[in-house]
């Protein structure tokens, strides 16, 4: 089991407006945020394989964060 940084991305205007930012890690989709009665909500996707989702906690924070500024942005 290891650890991989997160990548965070805005697919495009429309996927903004709704709260949805992608989160990869390790090549693979971890999760995605969307908003819900006007928070922003983190779902994590369970793994194919079944192999535990490890994310460190700071990079899940910046992770955040990114996700926070990319949508503001859009």
């Amino acid at each position: 089991m290891s650890m991989h940084a997160v990548r965070v991305s805005v697919v495009s205007p429309e996927e903004a407006s709704y709260g949805v930012a992608e989160f990869w890690s390790g090549g693979r989709l971890l999760g995605f945020t969307h908003f819900d009665d006007g928070d922003l909500m983190l779902r994590i996707e369970p793994r194919d394989d079944g192999a535990p989702v490890v994310v460190g906690a700071r990079g899940l924070a910046d992770a955040l964060a990114e996700a926070n500024r990319l949508l503001a942005s859009s």
